[in-house]
């Protein structure tokens, strides 16, 4: 079984365009697994490359289905932040991660470049795929 344990919420940083965040460990049988965060903005970049929600899993706990099942989980809280759909995003060679987004009942929509000064562009981000979950 797999919860979110919210682990804090993460200020706003309006220099440098980010959004104020809900930060969740995934927990399974008592273990922190990974973390997902959801980012509490509406804006152009989110939208169209850097996404409102983010997760990673550990290595060791990879592949048991826990970063699908804690975006499942984490639906219904954004849908209290006053969110009807999110929009997800990864890097067109993360197989793992867009599977997951398939598997939560997400929608591929394209992929698009990442702007260069963005901090995805700085970090070798060059293009992102686009996913569309509604709630």
């Amino acid at each position: 079984m797999v919860e979110l344990c919210w682990s804090g919420r993460s200020a706003a940083d309006p220099v440098r365009g980010w959004v104020p965040t809900e930060d969740f460990a995934i927990v399974a049988a008592g273990l922190a697994v990974g973390a997902i965060v959801l980012r509490l903005g509406d804006t152009e970049e989110l939208r169209r490359y850097g996404g409102q929600v983010g997760y990673r899993v550990a290595p060791a706990h990879q592949r048991r289905g826990y970063a699908t099942a804690a975006l499942r989980l984490l639906m219904p809280i954004a849908m209290t932040h006053g969110f009807a759909m999110l929009w997800i995003t990864c890097r067109p060679d993360n197989t793992a991660s867009r599977r997951v987004l398939e598997k939560a009942g997400a929608r591929f929509v394209g992929v698009v470049q990442t702007p260069n000064d963005s901090d995805l562009f700085v970090r070798g981000d060059r293009e992102m795929c686009r996913y569309l979950l509604a709630l």
